[in-house]
């Protein structure tokens, strides 16, 4: 017995050893600035991304294969390609894995780098990549409302629902990351993609118009180079803009 836990504490030193080795072997990709010019450093080196982006939706089983044909053609080293909330987290709560491995082992094969984009609350304005749970819960996972109070196809970035789901699920996928590629294959995460809102300029819903109407936090002011009076609002403080015929629903 005395025997067994020592060659299990060994084996336990040998593995922390191994990982600190690895990990010191392969230090997070980082940009450096030296003289003036920048560099992205990977494995100690600069390295230069020539890099090629997939298709929105290429990230699935059947049409990743094409992928990697493209990047040999290319003579790409590093490819940007998204991951879906939809795909990662069918079900509430309940976090699906295997693309990310499936992405990582392929691009190690074919000796590539990764950009990974997380197509989460956002994408070219819209909630397309949400799962479908979230989709189908709009009064909870709210949409942004336009000045004749309809629901445009854009997430309110002000559904606090909508951003606590998005924190755990993307929580959960760069601890996954974390652990699974210590060699850093993937190089950098775009957090979100393209935020913003369609056909309309800004949210008025009920939430957006109590806080677009009260005073404008004082450390934006500064960043700004702005003075306003006590308790100005957004509209005070930055002026408002005339209305156009080719922003419908303004």
């Amino acid at each position: 017995m005395k025997a067994m836990m020592i060659t299990a504490v060994l084996a336990a030193s040998i593995s922390g050893l191994a990982l600190q080795a690895q990990g010191t072997a392969h230090p997070i990709p980082r940009i450096v600035q030296q003289n003036g010019r920048y560099a992205l450093m990977v494995d100690g080196a600069p390295f230069l991304m020539l890099g090629a982006q997939a298709n929105n939706s290429s990230d699935w089983p059947a049409t990743l294969p094409k992928v990697w044909s493209a990047i040999e053609y290319l003579h790409a080293n590093t490819l940007e390609i998204p991951i879906y909330w939809e795909q990662f987290e069918p079900q509430q709560g309940q976090f699906d894995y295997s693309q990310i491995d499936s992405v990582l082992a392929q691009a190690r094969v074919h000796h590539v780098h990764v950009v990974l984009l997380w197509f989460g609350t956002w994408k070219n304005g819209s909630q397309h990549y949400m799962p479908e749970w979230m989709k189908l819960d709009p009064e909870r996972y709210a949409h942004v409302v336009n000045r004749n109070g309809e629901r445009v196809d854009s997430p309110s970035p002000f559904a606090q629902a909508s951003l606590d789901a998005d924190i755990r699920a993307f929580t959960s996928f760069m601890r996954h990351l974390k652990a699974v590629d210590p060699e850093r294959t993937v190089l950098m995460v775009q957090v979100e993609n393209e935020t913003g809102t369609w056909r309309t300029l800004r949210d008025y819903s009920a939430e957006a118009n109590k806080l677009f109407t009260a005073a404008v936090p004082d450390d934006v002011l500064k960043a700004m180079n702005k003075t306003a009076a006590n308790g100005a609002g957004w509209a005070e403080v930055l002026g408002r803009r005339p209305k156009s015929a080719s922003t419908p629903g303004r």
